[in-house]
């Protein structure tokens, strides 16, 4: 199990650098540029080198390093390391509604009232620990995946799709099938977003299409409602870790966090990640040392439990 943990912190980090340089890139773009991208790219834009990872990862680095402070999921102390790691940062890749969201909490607005009415995907990119530490409890993985959203996000979107991934991560780690895990996700996202329900559906149903089929029916805006359904396309229509992010790393778009999501969802079904990923990952030991606290972590709450 611990390597489960390990190999989804790792595939969020990898996921993400993989999708980097292909951001705001379409299809075309990316098969004009690159062709495919198969390895790690420096980001066109000079920001960050070959195996760096963007916010995405910096954000689920967050949530695990509270996590682990708290034990149990606190909004607040979340809330402060989004606010401390906001004015620290050199990132120049946060979305929007983040940006405005902890531009709230800096002003003083309290966690509970900080979030934006916006269905972005920042929500679901970070949430993975979430799933990983309380995979004991469903509720409880549902719960905090919904409240960790609504510090940033409140959008219904944005929480199902946090939902949705905190949901999967922990289904993978309780080795549900496939079909079991998409079960109980569709069961628990169509009370937040019906819309969400339906495209994690489709993409489950198309996953035996191509990826120009995918992109254009399932889109790949920085929307959770494209970014959440198109990761769970690439899970389903890959047999290993390498396939489904390949495929991540090329959708265009928001494909940073569509692969960074995917990494989540193929590291926590126990895939192995590619060495020659691991090997030019930035800050691998550090992914792996927060991964071995989630696990402790858990562990010490079910011998409390």
């Amino acid at each position: 199990m611990d390597r489960k943990f390990r190999n989804c912190i790792l595939g969020i980090a990898v996921g993400d650098a993989l999708g980097m340089p292909a951001e705001g890139l379409s299809r075309e773009d990316i098969k004009r540029i690159y062709g495919e991208i198969r390895d790690f790219y420096p980001s066109p834009y000079g920001d960050l080198k070959a195996g760096e990872w963007t916010d995405d990862t910096e954000q689920m680095l967050l949530l695990a390093e509270s996590i682990v402070e708290t034990i149990y999921f606190s909004p607040e102390n979340f809330a402060e390391k989004l606010k401390r790691w906001f004015l620290n940062t050199k990132s120049r890749r946060i979305g929007p509604s983040s940006t405005r969201a902890i531009s709230n909490l800096l002003s003083g607005v309290p966690w509970n009232r900080a979030g934006v009415q916006s269905d972005t995907c920042g929500a679901a990119m970070r949430v993975a620990p979430i799933g990983l530490v309380y995979h004991f409890s469903l509720n409880l993985v549902e719960r905090y995946a919904e409240l960790s959203a609504r510090v940033t996000h409140t959008g219904s979107g944005a929480v199902a799709g946090a939902i949705s991934i905190a949901v999967a991560v922990a289904c993978n780690i309780l080795d549900f099938s496939d079909e079991e895990m998409l079960t109980e996700v569709l069961k628990r996202v169509e009370a937040a977003d019906n819309l969400m329900a339906d495209k994690i559906k489709y993409a489950h149903e198309i996953s035996d299409r191509d990826l120009d089929f995918a992109v254009e029916k399932l889109g790949n805006t920085i929307s959770a409602l494209d970014v959440v359904p198109m990761a769970f396309y690439c899970y389903f229509a890959g047999k290993d870790f390498e396939e489904s992010l390949i495929k991540a790393a090329n959708s265009g778009g928001d494909a940073d966090s569509i692969a960074a999501i995917c990494g989540a969802l193929k590291g926590s079904a126990g895939f192995e990640i590619p060495e020659r990923w691991l090997k030019n990952l930035k800050d691998r030991d550090l992914l792996v040392e927060i991964a071995d606290k989630l696990y402790e972590l858990h562990m010490k709450i079910v011998r409390i439990g």
